[in-house]
């Protein structure tokens, strides 16, 4: 549900003075330099919708997971883990990852969640490689290969760098994929 919302300047700050007929008014402060907040006006681009929503809106954000008819922008970053599985036992990991939790995906798996942000997006502006660790997968250069024949503009992998720090042959072989890696 959208809302009536303007700018307003006010005593050198800036505020966003919103009206909602189940809520009533409210009025935020959204900055404290109205200059300041003028210059970064200039940098705002117009949102880039998603090329395909895929996910009905049943609850609202952000309980709907997915792309929905209510984002009015596109996916800056998509995340694609591939693994489970890590190199570490670190006791605050996120994703509670370890040597033997979990699963690696299979490379179909891999392909249909990187066909899913293609569609979505059309050409993503970044996806992320993640896990668990990402660089244990068995299949972590296939899944490159994969990747690159697609037209994402930057690949990131999320790694904890020990296997890039410790096998200089695993470097060799990454750095084949630069640029845009």
């Amino acid at each position: 549900m959208q809302i009536d919302a303007k700018v307003i300047f006010q005593n050198n700050n800036v505020y966003l003075l919103k009206s909602c007929k189940k809520h009533g008014s409210e009025k935020a402060l959204i900055a404290t330099d109205i200059e300041y907040y003028k210059k970064c006006r200039n940098y705002l681009k117009p949102s880039d919708l998603p090329k395909k929503f895929n996910t009905p809106v049943k609850y609202g954000c952000p309980y709907d997971c997915g792309l929905c008819t209510d984002h009015e922008q596109h996916s800056c970053v998509s995340l694609i883990e591939i693994t489970d599985r890590c190199n570490l036992t670190c006791p605050t990991c996120y994703a509670s990852s370890s040597p033997t939790y979990g699963r690696h995906r299979t490379l179909d798996e891999v392909k249909r969640m990187f066909n899913v942000v293609v569609e979505n997006e059309g050409e993503p502006d970044i996806v992320q490689i993640s896990g668990g660790e990402p660089t244990i997968h068995p299949q972590f250069f296939e899944i490159l290969d994969y990747a690159k024949t697609l037209p994402i503009r930057h690949i990131m992998i999320n790694t904890n760098g020990i296997k890039i720090a410790n096998d200089h042959q695993f470097v060799k072989r990454l750095n084949e994929y630069m640029p845009g890696i």
